[in-house]
């Protein structure tokens, strides 16, 4: 399948927003929070940036932020709780 037409390669966004934090989505979705969410990007001036999700083998989806900074990551995490990694 092909991606749209202007829309970032997943390679680039690896290499460009290697830090990721994966949050599991609440039963019900995540309302309110998802926009909080996109807020909190808003506030600091950088662009939400969403990677391919997952679903894990008890059924339960994942949503990854990307982030280019380490500590923009961590804070992330401190405010909407999911867990830290690095793209290798």
């Amino acid at each position: 399948m092909s991606r749209y037409k202007g829309r970032a390669s997943s390679k680039s966004l690896e290499r460009d927003f290697p830090h990721i934090v994966e949050t599991i989505v609440p039963l019900g979705g995540f309302g309110r929070t998802l926009d909080k969410m996109h807020e909190w990007h808003t506030h600091r001036g950088i662009h939400a940036i969403q990677s391919t999700g997952r679903r894990d083998k008890d059924g339960r989806n994942y949503i990854r932020w990307c982030f280019a900074d380490s500590v923009v990551a961590a804070q992330f995490v401190n405010e909407f709780g999911g867990a830290v990694g690095k793209l290798a």
